[in-house]
């Protein structure tokens, strides 16, 4: 999201705050400043406001003579080649001596025995860069639109200010649960409570006439589920012959909201800039009464659509389509306002591959019931620009559920969270420009919360929110209390807790995922072969169709979010259940590792995510249950899925019990999902518990010093390397353990079935050092015995 400075400006007095204030009291509030920009470094005293008063075709050349007006008594003359010259407009001149965006400095130049005094500039040639223009922004140069009257009184002067290209913007990263900050006046309200100022709200004054004509918008079963609200509105025009003001097209493209040939769509891009609803704009003297929304295949791609009587009115998420657009002609402008679940709306987006605002909107998850306020900002627009006449009721067809937004807890849990001695003033005065009301009784403190807030749920909610607001900064540095609880004779659950604290203890990040999924993904992911998914009568949406079967779907689903949030070098586990039909329950773990597991550049220490490393941490656990490792046995399965590497997904068994499942990503979809390589296990914790050794015994361990020898096998698929591994070790002395420490194969071997497999041999003796002949002649035992089962040594 991008907020300028003078958009703040019209909503609060930011008279005496400083743009550094401003971008420390975002990053204090949980708004990450990306970037600065000071776009009044574009301006110079030698780019300045002209007026081009003639234009002359030279014969037999694409130029044009202009001469063109930059004072009172100042006229100079300018030769173009741009095809949009036209007399009688203000434009955007650069004199001899300015520099330009690119970093070239003008000079006069002689074309055809003229001299040219100057030269009229495009959006790139004064502040923008290509890629946030049309391709004819790109070529033609800028004219210059006021609302007001007094360009003429300005002409020569810098065009900075006059076109708001003096102003200052903040890019700020937005995480997932402030999405309601994509609206900019959620912003505002923000700053407001940070500086303790009065924000200037905008309200509705406008009178609502009685409706005139009623739309039947239909919603076809398929995506019902999907569509969270609908309403609309008819607005009627006095004029529609206007220009969108240079000013209002600069904010949008310091906002990076790409420009629209259609005038009306680019007023509704202000609107939901301000309030974060999108709008479908339709003439509505050009449809009938009869809309659906519905899929509608392009390019085997099924994509949400409005239509017509059958006719395609609208890509949802993009502008309408040119048949039903609002033009200089139309008198009724018929306002579809949506809310859609984001999931679709995300995959809608990346089926599409366009990222505009109302993409953006759409793809998030905002109030479900903005339009109030969206068609409000919209008709400030429009009455900004003098062609509103009057407005309908709005219908709403469907209303979004609203969550329960009043919440209860008490200062005493407030302060035991968070560590802290607030009182009830103090947490009534932290929320004071914010649009949640708090109210006290006693001990006890209500939040009612916006309505625009989808992140609150509960004390804890509130608890980080007064955090925030409070700054982390000012919190007391205390020493952590902790409270004991008396010991646990459950062998079980003290075997868990220990592998839930080896986990934490690693450096791991413990997640919660929720236990419903998509119902297609989740039969595909069902590597554990759970018979009967459970599957939800009446799902809330699509992605909570069934009970889970398995936990890695969910841990790679974390993993991609984070990856697109920047957080690409990642360590994760999840305890929780999966479920089946007739009370089918099981408790499983599963942990991942992505891309680089450390990374110091101090050190130089760079390890990457591997087989090796997931395949040691699943061995730890099976010593902490003391399974007997000789009856495990790794054995290479064929993927439930493609996403799941087709060469690396090894199955755990003991005799013939599945413990847990070792996998690799596919390549491919990892590129596709821009994740680093990625390795996850899975396991079943109660399965694990029934083979474990229930009375746990120490063994002596050896004094002296281990070795280690390394052999890599080439082996088809068919091949199972656990029974080989099997005879090659028997009757080895001072073999202590073994374990695969890699899995490879090239694209030759992929296209070949085959696959090699790196083992690591540990030799030990509890009665004495052992020397390099003893240790040597045990592995050459090993060497001849693959040699003789034909395995090829890589």
């Amino acid at each position: 999201m991008i907020i300028t400075r003078k958009w703040l400006n019209k909503y609060l007095d930011l008279t005496n705050v400083t743009n550094a204030q401003i971008a420390i009291a975002f990053n204090s509030l949980g708004f990450e400043v990306e970037e600065e920009i000071d776009y009044s470094k574009f301006s110079n005293n030698k780019i300045v406001l002209g007026y081009i008063e003639s234009v002359e075709q030279i014969p037999e050349t694409n130029l044009k003579k202009t001469v063109t007006k930059i004072g009172a008594n100042k006229k100079v003359t300018i030769l173009s080649t741009a095809r949009n010259i036209i007399a009688n407009n203000y434009v955007v001149v650069a004199l001899p001596g300015a520099t330009l965006f690119n970093g070239n400095i003008l000079d006069n130049r002689k074309m055809l025995g003229i001299v040219s005094e100057g030269m009229f500039c495009a959006y790139n040639e004064i502040a923008f860069s290509n890629n946030n223009l049309t391709e004819a922004e790109i070529v033609e140069i800028v004219f210059v639109t006021s609302l007001s009257k007094d360009l003429e009184k300005q002409l020569g002067n810098p065009i900075g200010e006059i076109i708001g290209l003096d102003d200052y913007a903040f890019d700020l990263d937005l995480t997932l649960n402030r999405s309601d900050a994509l609206a900019g006046y959620q912003l505002v309200k923000e700053l407001a409570n940070y500086f303790d100022l009065e924000p200037i709200e905008y309200k509705n004054e406008f009178k609502y006439s009685k409706q005139t004509q009623k739309f039947n918008i239909n919603i076809n079963k398929k995506v019902e589920q999907n569509i969270n609200t609908i309403s609309y509105s008819l607005v009627h025009l006095n004029e529609n012959e206007f220009n969108l003001t240079t000013h209002d097209d600069i904010l949008l493209k310091i906002s990076k909201i790409k420009s629209n040939d259609n005038k009306f769509e680019q007023l509704a891009n202000i609107a939901t800039f301000k309030t974060g609803q999108p709008f479908i704009l339709m003439d509505a003297d050009k449809v009938t009464n009869d809309f659906e929304i519905t899929n509608q295949k392009f390019d085997d791609k099924e994509i949400l659509v409005l239509k017509n009587n059958k006719r395609l009115v609208n890509i949802i998420g993009l502008k309408t389509e040119k048949e039903f657009a609002v033009t200089n002609q139309t008198q009724r402008i018929l306002v579809l306002m949506l809310n859609i679940d984001q999931i679709i709306m995300r995959g809608q987006l990346k089926k599409l591959n366009i990222n505009n605002i109302d993409l953006q909107r759409y793809a998030k998850p905002l109030n479900k019931n903005l339009f109030n306020q969206g068609l409000i900002a919209l008709l400030n627009v429009f009455s900004k620009y003098k062609i509103l006449d009057f407005v309908e009721n709005i219908e709403v067809v469907l209303k979004g559920e609203q969550p329960l937004n009043v919440y209860k807890t008490t200062l005493s849990r407030i302060n035991q969270i968070l560590g802290m001695e607030f009182t009830v003033p103090q947490i009534i005065d932290l929320f004071k420009h914010l649009d949640i009301k708090v109210t006290s009784k006693k001990d006890e403190i209500t939040f009612d919360i916006d309505e625009n807030r989808t992140d609150i749920y509960g004390e804890f909610d509130l608890c980080e929110e007064v955090a925030r607001i409070y700054g982390y900064d000012n919190f007391d540095e205390k020493p952590l209390e902790f409270t004991m609880f008396n010991k646990t004779n459950n062998l079980e659950r003290k075997l868990k807790n220990k592998v839930v604290s080896y986990f934490v203890g690693n450096g791991f990040n413990n997640i919660k995922s929720y236990s419903l999924t998509e119902k297609t993904t989740n039969k595909a992911w069902n590597m554990f072969d759970v018979k009967g998914i459970i599957n939800v009568m009446s799902p809330l949406s699509i992605q909570r169709e069934s009970y889970r079967t398995n936990l890695s779907k969910t841990m790679v689903e974390t993993i991609i979010f984070n990856a697109n949030n920047g957080n690409k070098n990642l360590k994760l586990f999840e305890v929780g259940d999966i479920f089946g039909l007739n009370e089918f329950r099981e408790n499983h773990l599963c942990f991942a590792v992505s891309n680089q597991i450390v990374k110091d550049p101090i050190t130089k220490v760079d390890i990457k995510s591997s087989y090796a490393y997931i395949q040691s941490y699943l061995i730890a656990i099976l010593n902490f249950y003391k399974v007997n490792l000789k009856e495990v046995s790794f054995i290479n399965k064929e993927p439930t899925t493609s996403d799941i590497h087709p060469f690396i997904n090894i199955e755990v068994k003991y005799k013939n019990k599945t413990l847990a499942y070792i996998f690799k990503l596919n390549p491919a979809f990892e590129k596709a999902n821009k994740i680093g390589e990625t390795f996850v296990c899975e396991i079943n914790i109660n399965a694990i518990y029934d083979v474990s050794e229930k009375i746990h015994k120490t063994n002596e361990l050896s004094k002296f010093q281990k070795s280690y020898r390394n052999i890599s096998m080439e082996l088809s698929r068919e091949q199972s390397y656990q029974d080989i591994v099997k005879s090659i070790v028997d009757g080895v002395k001072h073999l202590v353990s073994y374990e695969i420490v890699d899995i490879y194969a090239d694209d030759q071997m992929k296209n070949e079935k085959k696959y090699s497999i790196t083992f690591k041999f540990e030799f030990n003796s509890i009665d004495k050092q052992l020397t390099e002949q003893e240790i040597s002649s045990q592995f050459n035992i090993i060497l001849n015995r693959v040699k003789d089962a034909k395995v090829k040594i890589r």
